[in-house]
């Protein structure tokens, strides 16, 4: 592991983020590094959740006690998921896929770069910054004969990237409390 970044926050020293420390939010809990891996609700809950999207009529007695446990978990994680992803997370991510891509950011434009990143991607939540959107950059198939994966992303690029997965977080726990607020525990 290397040093936490000095004064001029060189990301090239900066230690991959594996346990929570200072700066992290207390309820964000730590995933291989990558903020906080957002999984869909599966199950019951994802069934329930599916049940209210697709328009069919959930009733409170559909929610039973397991049931509301379920949800309250669901909903503890996507609260998780759903807050600001700090700018270490972005820059462990970023970090990370310097590794993968053909032309990462000089050392001398990484905080530049990244600080960009954070800025146009600000309401990306925690959620969405895990290996699976990272691999998604990565695997995108070339546009107009340019292999836009291969590359280091452009600041918008990356947030239309991230921005469904920002959408279904923000979706889920939506429905999760309506599902709360119609079985009467919050």
């Amino acid at each position: 592991m290397g040093r936490d970044p000095g004064p001029a926050g060189d990301m090239t020293d900066m230690r991959d983020i594996d346990t929570p420390r200072a700066g992290m939010p207390a309820t964000a809990p730590a995933s291989g590094g990558d903020g906080c891996a957002w999984r869909p609700a599966t199950g019951d809950v994802g069934g329930l959740l599916a049940a209210l999207r697709g328009g069919i009529a959930v009733l409170p007695r559909d929610l039973t006690p397991s049931r509301m446990r379920a949800l309250r978990a669901q909903m503890s994680h996507v609260e998780a998921a759903a807050l600001p992803a700090p700018p270490v997370v972005i820059a462990a991510w970023l970090k990370k896929l310097a590794a993968l891509v053909a032309n990462p950011p000089p050392p001398a434009a990484v905080v530049a770069r990244t600080a960009a990143i954070a800025e146009v991607c600000a309401d990306i939540p925690l959620g969405a910054w895990t290996p699976e959107t990272r691999m998604a950059w990565c695997r995108q198939p070339p546009r107009d004969g340019y292999p836009i994966g291969a590359r280091w992303p452009a600041p918008g690029e990356l947030h239309a990237l991230l921005y469904p997965t920002a959408q279904r977080i923000h979706a889920e726990r939506h429905a999760l409390r309506r599902l709360l607020a119609m079985g009467g525990g919050t």
